[in-house]
C-alpha cells in the first residue's frame, strides 16, 4: 500500500487542512480522508501533524506494510534524523517515530516531489473549506481526474 499525505494552509479561513490518500500496489484508490484544524500554524507543524494523523489512521485500518509519502523534505529529514530535537516540531516527529517503530514493519516514510503528491494536496485544500473531517470511501470529485491521469 501507498499513503500520500499533504497539508494545505488557508489564511482566509484560518485553517490547516490535512489530506491523506491510500492506494494499493497498482495505484488504485482504496480510501482517503481529510481533516482540518485551527488556527493556522507553521508549514512544518501542519505537515508533521499530517504524518501523525496518517500513521494513526492507517494503524487503525490495520493495512500491513505501507509506504508513506510526503512532499515536505524538512519533515521527512527530521523523521529520519537521529538528532535530539527539543522543539514542538521535535515532539510531533518523536511521536511519529514511536508509532512507526511500534506498528510499521517493512514500511517507509519517503519524500516525493510536490507534482507527485497532487492527490493528497487536492484533498488537503478541500479540507480547508469543509465543515468537518471525512473519511472518503468513494473517490471524491476533487481528485477523480488526478487519479485517472495517474492510472493512464
Amino acid at each position: 500500500m501507498k499513503c500520500n499525505i499533504d497539508a494545505s494552509f488557508s489564511s482566509l479561513n484560518n485553517r490547516v487542512g490535512i489530506g491523506v490518500c491510500i492506494r494499493d500496489e497498482f495505484g488504485a484508490y482504496v480510501l482517503a480522508k481529510y481533516e482540518q484544524f485551527t488556527p493556522l500554524c507553521d508549514v512544518r507543524f501542519g505537515e508533521a501533524l499530517g504524518l501523525l494523523s496518517a500513521l494513526n489512521w492507517v494503524h487503525e485500518l490495520n493495512l500491513g506494510p505501507v509506504d508513506f509519502e510526503l512532499d515536505s523534505k524538512i519533515v521527512v529529514d527530521s523523521f529520519h534524523s537521529n538528532k535530539c530535537d527539543a522543539t514542538e516540531l521535535g515532539d510531533i516527529i518523536s511521536h511519529c517515530k514511536q508509532l512507526f517503530s511500534n506498528y510499521y514493519n517493512n514500511s517507509s516514510v519517503e519524500f516525493i516531489r510536490r507534482q507527485a503528491n497532487e492527490v493528497a494536496h487536492s484533498l488537503a485544500k478541500a479540507a480547508t473549506y469543509a465543515a468537518s473531517p471525512r473519511i472518503l470511501v468513494d473517490i471524491p470529485h476533487c481528485i477523480e481526474h488526478l487519479l485517472i491521469n495517474e492510472m493512464l
